[in-house]
């Protein structure tokens, strides 16, 4: 992820500000764990808005395999407990037992409350509010060659981009490693920034070109999105697949333009932020240079179920895959949510928005989604996934089931 919804990116998470010196003070107390223990009292009741189990099965197998073949560390954090890294697996496999076994939604209900201890993400507020935004993999018209309708690439991973263990020199800057590039008078400093790139073509000329999109806009949705199906004049379609980003801060488009005075924040939409730039083309690089993050692709065959792939490296389920900050919940971990959510149908019109809970794997990432207040759920492809992830930005509440385990095994 990183992955990691145009829409919810383009109106949140604008960069924090600076903390007056008492925050920063608090700042150095004990801080609570992100996830928090409920009591059987305060369980919500268990439901599932899917009829089908197909998209749930599938994405637990997909998150099993990932488990499988994941080297993990020796114990994992879960709101204050220590487990055993196989717990993860097993609470899948637990759940998956309790959806066969299940034949009521009231049998499923007592069952999870059975077998499963119940973590609430504390939310952003710290009593559990979480805002759920939703991402896709769009389709965008592509070439092979630039031309007056495709002027702008997209690029590979540069080959002069570097990656700096931290931890490698015993020192410490608030991550374990940092991304740039070496300059000519041989120092490690930071890679270009998106105004760097689009605006002073610091690329331009070195053979990175991976393909030519019509316009800037499919640029920057692509780098939000993260990975999107190409579709080429010949009918050829590629996946362009996240490989790299220059690490540098995200800034919300959207937000840049509400703090400019350009638009209202009050029913800022994705079609609104478009309809401005196709108004006002002059006003583009500027806007879209203040966001300095930029994404770099690699072009791979679609996968045989048309998805893209999510940090654990398997392809992602549509409405069963979120994507999380693994800093607070580890990946592969087995969740279960409750929010309300957008509904269209496959012609892409939105039908209303409608009470939503399931049983979800967390399965990606995002550099939008960062603490415990935030999630994305991967919507998928096509008409009725873009409106849905469009659509979706609305609080609700977070839950990480874990199978319950005798005391001396965790």
């Amino acid at each position: 992820m990183t992955t990691a919804a145009a829409l919810a990116v383009l109106l949140s998470l604008a960069p924090a500000p600076a903390q007056p010196p008492a925050a920063v003070a608090a700042s150095t107390a004990p801080v609570s764990p992100p996830l928090r223990l409920l009591a059987p009292a305060e369980l919500p009741a268990f439901s599932d808005t899917f009829k089908s189990k197909a998209g749930l099965l599938k994405a637990a197998k997909k998150t099993l395999d990932y488990l499988a073949k994941t080297q993990g560390p020796k114990y994992l954090r879960i709101g204050g407990r220590d487990y055993g890294p196989a717990i993860l697996a097993d609470s899948i496999r637990e759940l998956l037992k309790v959806v066969e076994e299940a034949k009521t939604p009231e049998e499923l209900d007592a069952l999870v409350r059975e077998r499963f201890d119940v973590f609430q993400s504390v939310g952003s507020d710290g009593q559990g509010k979480v805002v759920f935004s939703s991402y896709y993999q769009p389709y965008i018209n592509a070439s092979a060659k630039k031309s007056p309708k495709h002027p702008i690439p997209i690029y590979r991973k540069p080959a002069d981009m570097v990656e700096v263990d931290l931890s490698a020199f015993g020192a410490k800057n608030g991550s374990d490693s940092l991304v740039g590039r070496v300059s000519k008078d041989k120092r490690v400093v930071p890679y270009f920034t998106r105004e760097d790139i689009d605006v002073r073509q610091a690329l331009q000329g070195k053979g990175l070109e991976l393909a030519w999109l019509p316009n800037k806009w499919d640029v920057l949705d692509l780098h939000i999105q993260g990975s999107g199906i190409l579709k080429y004049p010949s009918g050829k379609e590629v996946l362009a697949r996240y490989a790299a980003t220059n690490a540098r801060p995200y800034n919300s488009v959207g937000l840049t333009l509400v703090k400019a005075g350009a638009l209202s924040r009050e029913g800022l939409s994705y079609d609104k932020i478009r309809d401005y730039f196709k108004a006002h083309p002059e006003a583009e690089d500027w806007v879209i240079a203040q966001n300095p993050r930029y994404t770099f692709f690699e072009l791979t065959p679609l996968p045989p179920d048309g998805e893209p792939f999510g940090t654990v490296m398997e392809s992602l389920v549509p409405a069963r895959s979120i994507a999380i900050d693994p800093a607070v919940i580890p990946l592969g971990a087995l969740a279960w949510f409750s929010t309300v959510s957008p509904q269209a149908d496959k012609d892409g019109r939105l039908l209303g928005q409608f009470p939503n809970s399931r049983f979800a794997l967390c399965m990606d990432t995002g550099g939008a989604i960062k603490g415990p207040g935030r999630v994305d759920i991967y919507a998928g492809h096509g008409k009725q996934a873009t409106t849905t992830a469009r659509n979706q930005w609305n609080e609700g509440a977070l839950y990480i089931l874990v199978k319950k385990v005798p005391q001396r095994e965790r």
